[in-house]
């Protein structure tokens, strides 16, 4: 991940939230979608704090409310890295 002075406001470059999320886990890998999305190794280590994040994101992302083009594809991600997240102590 990038230091704390070498962040970028990335999201300058997206016209929501919904077209962030969207862009990030449909075409984004590993360290930059991590940064985009928000996703830190406390998600991983505290159940809660995941499932926060995943309602947080889907509900920005879900087919019902966003109808960018990739919304399903993205929704079908982040139900997979949420099930990477709580996948342990289950």
């Amino acid at each position: 991940m990038m230091e704390e002075q070498e962040k970028l406001d990335l999201s300058i470059y997206f016209m929501s939230q919904a077209h962030k999320c969207v862009f990030a886990l449909c075409y984004l890998d590993k360290g930059i979608r991590m940064e985009l999305l928000g996703i830190t190794e406390e998600l991983y280590e505290d159940k809660e704090k995941a499932k926060d994040w995943y309602r947080r994101i889907a509900k920005i992302i879900h087919p019902d409310s966003c109808k960018l083009p990739d919304s399903e594809k993205a929704i079908a991600k982040l139900n997979e890295l949420y099930a990477g997240m709580v996948k342990d102590d289950e």
